[in-house]
């Protein structure tokens, strides 16, 4: 649950990051492009001033001619052009009125780039490839075209070198667009990097709320864990918690409270109810005893009085049911390790007389040892309620197997008869209290439910299926637990 909590605030602040910096990545592209293509028409229009003297044959201001002069400006144009390129990374040319270059930083001196459409705007003159009006006189042009030479986009920026009015060359400078897009994504690398660090910050700040969080969350878990699982004493921690969580535990522990002193006075009420009737319907007993001795024998009545017995007789039952429910139901017992194969093999050798004299034949299955965790003496009234039932329902000259496997982490008992089975949906009912199969019979409808009552209080599970041998199974599933001191220290065993 930890993680799921810093999962959902760190992909939800990943989201967040999302939505805002892509759209400001993309106008940060935006805008550093064009900041560099800025400087580089800014770098187009210093060159072009520069090469003026290269351009143009100047009056001599010393010993020099007219055409050393400009021979030395053209020498210097060069030098600054490669000292640019070398810096810059960018491609420079400077052309002449005619287009063809005076100085290249790819050393392309004489080349004619008139046929570069940038180059032609600048000088305002017409390529042939171009339809008239195309283009309008000497103007500066920077974008983005395609490139046969370089195989790819070319980035420029193409102004042109004026004397006053005359137009003497042009000035171009350009980038492949691979490069341009290298220094875009430099600059926009940052934001990157300031995006990560700000996750990587969430991250932390999520794992430390959702630890916080969670653990109180967990905490309430726990105690409403133990609550179902019988605790009637837990109790949700209250302090630390602050606000919803807070106000949580405390419903948690005012409906705890509740609970428990419903299951206490009803456990209560059971076990006071059934003490108090056994003394009434023991004197009632006495009573109908006496008036059937002195009845005579052929006296019509004394009929009745037998079938009242034997409804006192029920109700006795139903009431010693009870009272072994609510002992089962207090999950305050502490709970012992117990030889469940130890005790199948007392309960079988106590059943078979009985299962004898309806010819019922009753066989153990049991390893040397199967140590399980249960309630005192639960182990005895468990398989007594499984075998009792069975012999109410098997055929004469059938079989009864009470088979016990040690398994990993539990301990399983099965009883199964060759008898009638039952349908599914009775299976489902037929640990709830009071129910019987049918109305005939004396059960009172509680042994199974005891039965539940006694392996859910040392945490295990009861279920009734179909029996391999066509009747049915009744089985239960205990929590293991080793023997620490010694086979005799078991109970069961020895006792």
């Amino acid at each position: 649950m930890r993680w799921r909590l810093a999962l959902v605030l760190v992909g939800f602040t990943t989201l967040v990051l999302l939505v805002q910096n892509i759209p400001l990545a993309s106008y940060l592209r935006t805008v550093e492009k064009e900041r560099i293509i800025s400087g580089l028409e800014g770098d187009a229009y210093s060159l072009g001033g520069f090469s003026v003297p290269a351009l143009v044959p100047l009056p001599p201001t010393t010993g020099l001619t007219a055409a050393q002069a400009q021979d030395l400006a053209l020498a210097k144009l060069r030098e600054r052009v490669a000292a640019y390129s070398a810096v810059g990374g960018g491609v420079v040319v400077v052309v002449d009125a005619q287009g063809v270059a005076v100085a290249s930083s790819e050393g392309r001196v004489g080349e004619d780039y008139l046929n570069r459409p940038e180059i032609a705007l600048a000088l305002g003159k017409m390529p042939a490839s171009q339809p008239a009006g195309s283009f309008k006189p000497a103007q500066a042009s920077s974008g983005e075209r395609p490139s046969a030479t370089l195989g790819e986009p070319l980035i420029f920026s193409a102004v042109p070198t004026r004397a006053g009015s005359l137009i003497l060359g042009a000035v171009r400078i350009s980038f492949p667009s691979s490069n341009l897009n290298d220094r875009v994504n430099q600059g926009v690398r940052g934001l990157g990097i300031a995006a990560l660090i700000t996750l990587l910050c969430a991250v932390v700040i999520a794992s430390l709320v959702a630890s916080t969080v969670t653990r109180r969350i967990r905490r309430l878990r726990d105690a409403a864990e133990r609550l179902s699982d019988g605790d009637l004493d837990a109790r949700a921690d209250v302090t630390g918690g602050g606000g919803e969580i807070e106000d949580l535990a405390q419903s948690f522990n005012t409906m705890a409270d509740r609970v428990q002193g419903v299951v206490e006075s009803q456990r209560g009420f059971a076990g006071d109810a059934s003490h108090q009737l056994r003394t009434p319907l023991t004197a009632l007993r006495l009573r109908l005893d006496r008036a059937a001795d002195l009845m005579p024998e052929d006296d019509p009545a004394i009929d009745q009085v037998d079938a009242a017995r034997d409804e006192i007789d029920r109700l006795q039952r139903l009431i010693d049911g009870l009272l072994v429910l609510a002992r089962a139901d207090n999950r305050d017992q502490q709970l012992v390790a117990i030889d469940v194969s130890q005790v199948a093999a007392d309960r079988v050798e106590v059943w078979q007389p009985l299962a004898d004299e309806r010819s019922v034949t009753i066989q153990l299955d049991a390893p040397g040892m199967a140590v399980a965790q249960l309630v005192p003496s639960a182990a005895e009234q468990i398989i007594d309620n499984y075998i009792d039932n069975a012999l109410e329902v098997v055929p004469e000259g059938s079989l009864l197997l009470v088979t016990v496997r040690s398994e990993p982490g539990g301990v399983t008992l099965m009883v199964d008869d060759q008898g009638p089975g039952l349908p599914p949906e009775d299976r489902e009912r037929a640990f709830d209290r009071f129910w019987r199969g049918t109305q005939e019979g004396e059960g009172s409808g509680l042994g199974l439910a005891v039965v539940a009552s006694l392996v859910t209080a040392g945490g295990g599970t009861v279920w009734l299926d179909q029996s391999p041998l066509g009747g049915l199974r009744a089985a239960a599933r205990f929590r293991a637990q080793p023997p620490t001191t010694g086979r005799d220290s078991l109970r069961g065993r020895h006792s």
